[in-house]
């Protein structure tokens, strides 16, 4: 094995992925590098700095999107008409443990909203299955748990 390219390598199922399973790590890749190792385990209590997502969409005008693609999704209404309501659909998760992020980051008047309707939404209300985004600022955090979409955040957003 040790004549083998990292790209050569089996690539590890999903499924098989454990805390215990090792990464190889290059340390002071500025400086002098070494070879070492690290357990997943290690690499998420140790991230030595932010967290970012570069999966992000942001939707404008009243353009009818679908949130399933992204793992943030934004509405900037600001340059759409002053009583612009923009809709979107949040259909199934793809994974359990899936978090999902909605907000609205501008809008033109208090008469913009964005409107998502979740296909299956965990909420005690059996009639429950939208949120809405009115103000700058509005945002939910949602968890997928395999069958349905659960709120664990919300800052302003209205579920109903």
């Amino acid at each position: 094995m040790a004549d083998k390219k990292i790209t050569a390598l089996t690539q590890v199922s999903n499924s098989d992925i454990g805390g215990a399973d090792l990464l190889h790590i290059v340390d002071d890749p500025g400086g002098t590098p070494v070879n070492k190792k690290m357990t997943i385990n290690q690499l998420f209590e140790n991230i030595p700095t932010f967290l970012a997502s570069d999966d992000l969409t942001t939707y404008t005008g009243n353009a009818s999107a679908d949130l399933n693609t992204e793992f943030t999704t934004l509405f900037d209404l600001n340059a759409a008409a002053s009583s612009t309501t923009a809709t979107g659909t949040l259909g199934d998760g793809s994974n359990t443990g899936q978090l999902k992020i909605v907000g609205m980051t501008t809008a033109p008047s208090s008469s913009s909203s964005a409107v998502i309707t979740v296909t299956n939404f965990g909420t005690t209300s059996t009639s429950t299955n939208q949120l809405t985004f009115n103000a700058v600022g509005e945002f939910a955090l949602l968890f997928w748990n395999g069958s349905k979409w659960f709120v664990v955040a919300n800052y302003g957003a209205t579920v109903a």
